[in-house]
């Protein structure tokens, strides 16, 4: 199954730039199972589409932790 899941910048790192998605970009897109990264300096918003049987929303906030960045997943309403 592929889930959509978006996490907020929530801490005092942030994306500044294009430079900074695209790293954030790489960096996901080298986990087993992240299909899709769009990140977004403008909103402070990093979208992600991932494989469930791969890969697990937690593995990736931690992946986005170890670069620095505090996030929270984005629930949808």
């Amino acid at each position: 199954m592929v889930k959509v899941q978006t996490f907020l910048i929530i801490g005092e790192e942030k994306l500044h730039c294009v430079s900074c998605e695209a790293r954030v970009g790489n960096a996901l897109k080298r986990i087993a199972g992240v299909h899709e990264v769009t990140a977004n300096h403008q909103t402070q918003k990093i979208e992600v589409t991932f494989s469930l049987k791969e890969t697990s929303e937690e593995v990736i906030q931690n992946r986005l932790e170890a670069l620095g960045y505090q996030v929270k997943p984005e629930v949808s309403s």
